[in-house]
């Protein structure tokens, strides 16, 4: 019966494996699809008019230079957002306050984020110093999306847990944007779920699977027209 049982979970779980890779392979044929038609269309149009009217070819290709671009910028950014779901990791010792204190530099002289770091301790953490990094930059990136002319987006690096042993390292990304609902809230770490009309889904997604894979956790504090709240715990070393 036990090995029946074991036999029918690992059945499951590989029935789920290829559920989602059939499901991100029909989004990526789907969006390559949505990306190539542009372009197919434009050389349709330059072929019928090399055969036509040759003298208007070097006037077409001008008029439709902006599309071919648009689209060649659209599958460059798709394919950078896939590449995103199979990185290559190196572990090794991070100072979490470094690494946050660039990505916010970055930003930078931009009056909108405020940034406190930890200056109890420094703040390390056994990772892939890149997936840290991707982690920080999404969710300042995402906060800046979300906040007004007149908003703020607050970063926080510290140390937490009253036991030594079981210490964390806490990123917090707060902004004063218009937050979510509880529906918006129990969905937002799905992949391809976005409220944005031109956003991936793929982002905050990505968090989650690179701070998971970190061996930490995420959670999200947010309500409706009070600002949104996301905060990683990373062990501490």
């Amino acid at each position: 019966m036990i090995q029946r049982l074991r036999l029918s979970s690992s059945a499951i779980r590989d029935a789920e494996r290829r559920a989602a890779q059939g499901e991100l392979a029909r989004q990526v044929n789907h969006d390559i699809k949505n990306g190539l038609t542009p372009i197919r269309n434009v050389f349709s149009h330059m072929i019928d008019v090399a055969r036509h009217s040759p003298d208007e070819l070097a006037s077409v290709l001008t008029q439709r230079q902006d599309t071919i671009e648009s689209s060649m910028a659209y599958l460059a950014t798709l394919s950078a957002n896939y590449a995103k779901l199979s990185p290559v990791t190196q572990t090794e010792l991070c100072n979490v306050n470094t690494i946050v204190g660039t990505v916010v530099d970055e930003h930078l002289p931009s009056s909108r984020i405020r940034f406190t770091a930890c200056n109890d301790a420094e703040p390390m953490v056994l990772a892939d110093p890149v997936s840290i990094r991707r982690i920080s930059e999404n969710l300042v990136d995402n906060a800046l999306h979300v906040i007004d002319e007149s908003g703020y987006v607050d970063v926080k690096v510290e140390l937490a847990g009253d036991d030594p042993v079981e210490k964390v390292v806490r990123i917090s990304v707060s902004d004063t944007g218009s937050g979510m609902s509880a529906a918006t809230r129990d969905r937002i770490f799905e992949d391809f779920f976005t409220t944005k009309s031109d956003g991936t889904g793929l982002g905050l997604s990505i968090v989650r699977r690179l701070v998971l894979d970190s061996g930490g956790r995420i959670s999200v504090n947010s309500e409706l027209g009070s600002g949104s709240e996301f905060v990683v715990e990373l062990p501490a070393e």
